[in-house]
């Protein structure tokens, strides 16, 4: 199994969600997985930094708005056990506060 492949894995098992078919590659289910709450996109990198362009993160805004979920990308680099997960300021200072 490749690394993307665990992570998209061990993700959704992680964050209580389902993997979608195609990893997302189907124009009726988007995204890598999803939870009732969340539209979690996985990226994986070989090197020390990985760049965001705000056309992907804006392509997973729209589909989690258009399912009702908050966008989540997760992101691994290489096979260590580092690994974060990115949502925009609003959601994060909207979850702080639902707690």
């Amino acid at each position: 199994m490749k690394i993307w492949q665990k992570k998209e894995r061990k993700d959704a098992e992680l964050l209580g969600a389902k993997q979608t078919p195609r990893s997302g590659g189907l124009w009726f289910a988007k995204g890598d997985s999803k939870s009732s709450k969340y539209l979690i996109e996985n990226k994986t990198s070989k090197h020390d930094s990985f760049t965001i362009p705000r056309k992907m993160w804006e392509k997973l805004e729209k589909e989690a708005l258009l399912s009702r979920r908050i966008p989540l990308l997760s992101i691994q680099f290489g096979e260590k056990d580092t690994e974060l997960i990115i949502l925009s300021k609003n959601d994060f200072i909207e979850l702080l506060f639902k707690i």
